[in-house]
């Protein structure tokens, strides 16, 4: 467990510059997703460009492209990465359950903040 306790300090040692790298990863991967593109990214990876063309959405304004997604549609829509995984929030925002899209990456990410949030739990509260 301090291996994954090792890991996250290390990552938020320089946070600001994770960040920074994780959003230029991100961009450059799904630079051909289709929604970046309809917003005019354009393989644009710097901050700047992003906030200057991705704006604040909600669920609602996504849902066009998950139903695509939900209805078979494969082509690169959010992400090029294929979604493997569809999971159902608990539906207390709008008491109607909204389709989250997953792909192995997330999963991954999911399980990595997992695993330092039990490991940080384990030695603050000795739990075994």
């Amino acid at each position: 467990m301090d291996k994954f306790i090792q890991e996250f300090e290390a990552l938020s040692t320089d946070a600001e510059k994770v960040q920074m790298n994780t959003l230029k990863r991100i961009l450059e991967d799904n630079a051909s997703a289709q929604y970046l593109q309809n917003l005019g990214l354009n393989g644009k990876t710097d901050p700047e460009s992003f906030k200057a063309c991705v704006p604040l959405v909600t669920h609602k304004d996504s849902e066009p492209y998950i139903n695509r997604i939900i209805d078979g549609d494969a082509s690169p829509i959010l992400t090029t990465k294929p979604i493997t995984a569809m999971s159902l929030s608990s539906g207390t925002t709008q008491r109607k359950p909204k389709y989250i899209p997953w792909n192995d990456e997330v999963f991954e990410t999911t399980v990595q903040i997992h695993q330092a949030f039990f490991a940080y739990l384990k030695q603050v509260h000795f739990i075994y």
